[in-house]
């Protein structure tokens, strides 16, 4: 089976006919990851993964099949915290070095993978030196109400940042907060041995799009920065709770 990358191409009739909101907008939302104005040692930018890209196989009489169409545009938020990234006693002094992504952006189902049940993974792996801290929503932690499916990201840590210019220091209370509901389809989540991975499956017969939605923490224990994430996307299925992918598309980035 091979595995290609398309641009994104307008839905057909059929896909159209059956297309649904598969999630629905947040109902509690708050995002305090930005310190005050006058923090040092911290940076914020918005990064696209993917943009608008098909994931596609081919079956074996030669057809190509959309599985995923995917945008993935995470907002990533580095802090320095307890040290400054100068101090040559960087670890013994405590510091650490939090990496905190908010994934944004739309998936879209194809007509072979929704009418199968198909899961649709995403995933980053990251080097030794970083370490995975915290996927959000983690797996099992949605609440059922018929065939939707109920979930709260709710993150805060504590951090002692720095202003005027390195020279003092800031305690600051990071914090973010997002409730939403996943219809006819459930979220999972976890961190694994070298980074996290989050996923949406549905229900069998079930299309549409919906919004790529979590947070993963990670952190590492020195600056030698930059580091590399490597950001997957596979589309699969799952039984007897293994997921077996079939499909893929990788960018190494960040």
């Amino acid at each position: 089976m091979s595995t290609e990358r398309t641009q994104r191409r307008e839905a057909g009739p059929e896909e159209q006919k059956d297309s649904l909101l598969v999630a629905r907008s947040a109902q509690d939302y708050e995002n305090h990851l930005t310190p005050p104005a006058g923090t040092v040692f911290f940076s914020k930018e918005t990064i696209t993964v993917f943009d608008n890209v098909d994931i596609t196989n081919t079956n074996i009489f030669g057809d190509i099949r959309r599985v995923e169409t995917l945008t993935w545009r995470p907002e990533v938020y580095k802090y320095v915290t307890n040290a400054r990234p100068d101090d040559p006693k960087f670890q013994q002094h405590g510091g650490e070095v939090y990496i905190i992504l908010v994934h944004g952006g739309i998936a879209r189902a194809g007509v072979f993978s929704s009418a199968i049940g198909y899961e649709y993974m995403q995933t980053i792996k990251v080097p030794s030196s970083v370490i995975p801290v915290k996927q959000f929503p983690a797996s099992g932690s949605g609440t059922q109400s018929g065939d939707n499916w109920s979930y709260k990201i709710g993150f805060k840590q504590s951090m002692s940042l720095f202003n005027n210019g390195g020279n003092s220091a800031i305690d600051f209370d990071a914090s973010y907060v997002e409730d939403f509901v996943r219809i006819k389809s459930q979220q999972r989540g976890s961190e694994t041995d070298n980074g996290v991975y989050f996923s949406v499956s549905l229900d069998e017969d079930v299309y549409g799009e919906w919004p790529v939605i979590g947070l993963s923490v990670f952190k590492c224990m020195d600056t030698n920065f930059p580091v590399t994430f490597t950001f997957e996307a596979s589309t699969g299925q799952r039984r007897n709770d293994v997921y077996t992918p079939d499909d893929s598309i990788s960018r190494r980035g960040h």
